[in-house]
């Protein structure tokens, strides 16, 4: 017998709706004894079916729906079906992956039906990031539809020490299909990219690489010709890479890491731009206050820090953080420049980070005019009720 979750009146609505997480205070009491990872079907106080998820008891969000039918069996077959169905739009309607793009998102978790699971192809390999016990209980499924979906020729796993923690469950990054390759190499555009595989020295962050931002950094690209851009928390260079190629006449990129900035130079060489873009180590808010106080100016300002707010408790931590941020960012900005500020703390909204970027802009005594506000790339889907989904927020703004 299944295990039945129901909810407390008053907290139907948005999983009625769509949305596919049921918190904790939603619960009013849960019929059976399901482990983690087990199926449960989600009820209403009046005991209607509004759907079936794998039980998360430790966690805040103790059930993912995955399906609105309550009587579905949420085994390996439907979980191949589901990511089948995934490879299967981003063909046809993304055309991903494509000649000039070999790298994308096949899995983006609540996008796809699938929450707590997390695909990235590169070329002919592919990572998997696991988010809930439930996905991860049933990981050879997902290793052998991924192999038979995406075509790859391996399969690396990719740990989440948040993830594991809050589930219970253990990940050590490395390959779990096929055979093993030190880099993971794909192109986007007409940039070929090698970046760390996991479970090897240097080993990138989430799955290795950002597939969110394709889409800005072709219109980063389309706006650098003739400009002096910076690429401030530039990782591997992505949107410096961008930059270079479309013809800027100078190009900084700025990231902390070692590793990141070793892989942004290589890159840059395998793609004839190591004379383009130079790469340096350092903080980014240090680096761009010291180059303001030389009064070094730039065209093009990228600004794409990490997550600063993990949960709506540092909130407002965020965003004086993104506050401070875009005043710097606007000091070292040109006269009639562009910023390009970006934030993908899911907690904080479109209008919250518009505010903080407006304030940044005057603590430096500038204003701004936005000239378009963007999202994440085709291949990262997200379900019309969940808005937690669409974390990712891009403003382009004019700097007179």
């Amino acid at each position: 017998m299944t295990a039945t979750v129901h909810l407390r009146p008053g907290f139907v609505q948005p999983v009625w709706q769509g949305h596919p997480w049921v918190f904790a205070q939603a619960v009013a009491r849960t019929e059976g004894s399901p482990a983690a990872g087990d199926e449960v079907i989600v009820r209403d106080p009046q005991g209607n079916p509004l759907g079936r998820g794998y039980y998360s008891p430790a966690s805040a969000i103790p059930v993912r729906v995955l399906t609105r039918d309550a009587t579905a069996s949420l085994d390996g077959d439907f979980l191949a079906a589901r990511i089948a169905e995934a490879a299967a739009w981003r063909r046809d309607v993304a055309s991903l992956p494509s000649a000039s793009h070999t790298g994308y998102r096949l899995i983006n978790a609540e996008g796809d039906a699938l929450p707590g699971l997390t695909v990235d192809v590169f070329g002919d390999s592919a990572c998997v990031q696991f988010g809930t016990a439930g996905m991860k209980r049933r990981e050879g499924a997902v290793f052998d539809a991924v192999m038979a979906s995406a075509g790859v020729r391996r399969v690396y796993e990719v740990s989440s020490e948040k993830h594991q923690q809050r589930e219970g469950f253990t990940v050590t990054d490395g390959l779990v299909r096929g055979d093993a390759a030190g880099e993971l190499d794909f192109l986007e555009g007409d940039v070929r990219f090698r970046v760390p595989a996991p479970g090897s020295e240097g080993g990138g962050q989430k799955t290795g690489y950002y597939f969110d931002q394709r889409e800005n950094r072709v219109l980063v690209g389309s706006l650098a010709r003739g400009r002096r851009v910076l690429d401030a928390y530039s990782y591997v260079g992505g949107f410096a890479l961008a930059a270079a190629k479309g013809g800027a006449r100078e190009v900084l990129a700025v990231d902390s890491s070692l590793h990141a900035i070793e892989a942004g130079q290589r890159i840059a060489a395998d793609n004839g731009l190591a004379g383009a873009i130079t790469h340096r180590r350092g903080d980014a808010k240090l680096v761009m206050s010291q180059l303001a106080d030389k009064r070094e100016r730039f065209d093009l300002v990228v600004l794409d820090p990490p997550k600063l707010a993990h949960n709506a408790r540092e909130v407002e931590k965020a965003t004086g953080h993104y506050r401070r941020l875009n005043a710097l960012a606007a000091r070292v900005l040109a006269p009639g420049g562009i910023l390009v500020t970006c934030s993908c703390s899911g907690s904080v909204s479109g209008d919250v980070f518009l505010r903080a970027v407006a304030a940044g802009l005057r603590d430096a005594n500038r204003d701004a005019v936005v000239l378009a506000t963007r999202g994440a790339a085709i291949d990262h889907p997200s379900p019309v009720a969940f808005a937690e989904g669409r974390y990712l927020k891009c403003v382009v703004a004019r700097v007179p």
